[in-house]
């Protein structure tokens, strides 16, 4: 993925720190470092050449207030290959919740919305970087693509807000969402989930319209424009964590609360794994509801970071087929009950 620019250059040394190093080379000047594998000529003569050259970026500069990144195609690559990995595991997760659909949740629904809209927003961010020299000409389709990206990815994370939400209603409550109230609870889930982007996407386009359509096809950084997109993320990626947070400690003091209950009954050794279980998919859900992404802001100048970043949030979709549907196992938050067996029944929650 990267930004592009054409360049004429009449002599050895260009506008844009490009240079002529021959008759058919072209050599890009980034931060002191000339590389050339990021050039190609478009077409030269004896006078004069015209190259093409791509400023490479990831799935990272979507989180980043400066959209200036060091060229590198060995992390472009890697971002290429684990976007298109993560990309099937949505796939997968979709199709997995589409078969099994007779036996969905109502928090299911945040789940199947947001691998529609993480795999919407991932595909066409990827496409767009892919085909950038053929987009960039036409500066009102790489604005439109803008929009779009930004409703695309700003629905994505209130679905990670809806998820989180929802599961830590279950944890408080400790126990399953009534089915009838699914049909009126999942209709206020869709329209909060795609009326809430819709309405900041509108007001920013309202406000400041020029501000779609930078060199990746992104959102400009005029006037702090960018910010229309990342307010929203930080809050919500705030409020996941805190939710997490306190998911955690209501889970690990029901457990502790079972303690006198369990050393009057025989704990089994599947009932300790279940604990164990309990405890890890808790944390993973950490992933899942995208608190990672906050990495993003950090990643400019860290070769090691953006890698993390990407590993991280490029396999949303992974964390979700694995734990939803592969382990097909039910959520962590626990009750506890003696059954007729002497052993302890711990009861957890599908999301």
């Amino acid at each position: 993925m990267g930004t592009a620019s054409h360049v004429t250059v009449p002599g050895s040394w260009g506008p844009e720190g490009v240079s002529l190093a021959d008759a058919q080379s072209c050599v890009q000047c980034t931060n002191t470092v000339e590389t050339v594998d990021t050039c190609d000529h478009l077409q030269f003569n004896s006078s004069y050449s015209v190259c093409y050259c791509v400023h490479l970026s990831t799935l990272a500069l979507v989180m980043q207030v400066s959209t200036s990144l060091p060229a590198n195609a060995v992390i472009q690559k890697i971002d290429i290959i684990l976007v298109a990995v993560g990309l099937i595991f949505l796939s997968l997760a979709l199709l997995t919740f589409a078969v099994c659909r007779r036996n969905l949740k109502v928090t299911n629904t945040a789940l199947i919305n947001l691998c529609i809209n993480l795999l919407l927003a991932q595909l066409l961010y990827l496409l767009t970087q892919s085909f950038l020299p053929y987009i960039k000409p036409h500066q009102v389709v790489c604005a439109m693509l803008a929009g779009v990206l930004q409703f695309l990815f700003l629905c994505s994370f209130v679905w990670m807000l809806t998820q989180a939400v929802l599961l830590f209603t279950q944890v408080w409550n400790l126990t399953k969402i009534r089915s009838k109230q699914e049909g009126l609870k999942k209709k206020w889930l869709v329209l909060v989930g795609y009326v809430i982007p819709l309405v900041v996407v509108g007001v920013s386009a309202g406000v400041f319209p020029d501000g779609y359509g930078s060199d990746i096809c992104w959102l400009k950084t005029d006037r702090t424009f960018l910010w229309s997109f990342l307010g929203p993320v930080c809050f919500i990626l705030a409020v996941n964590v805190i939710l997490l947070i306190s998911m955690l400690v209501i889970i690990i003091y029901t457990l502790k609360g079972m303690k006198s209950e369990i050393l009057r009954i025989k704990l089994t050794e599947r009932d300790q794994q279940l604990f164990i279980s309990v405890i890890l998919k808790t944390i993973i859900q950490f992933f899942i509801l995208g608190c990672p992404w906050v990495l993003g802001f950090f990643t400019e100048g860290s070769k090691v970071l953006q890698i993390i970043f990407l590993v991280l949030n490029s396999q949303q979709g992974t964390f979700i087929f694995i734990i939803h549907c592969a382990l097909n196992q039910e959520f962590p938050a626990v009750t506890a009950r003696p059954n007729t067996s002497g052993t302890i029944v711990v009861q957890a929650m599908v999301v």
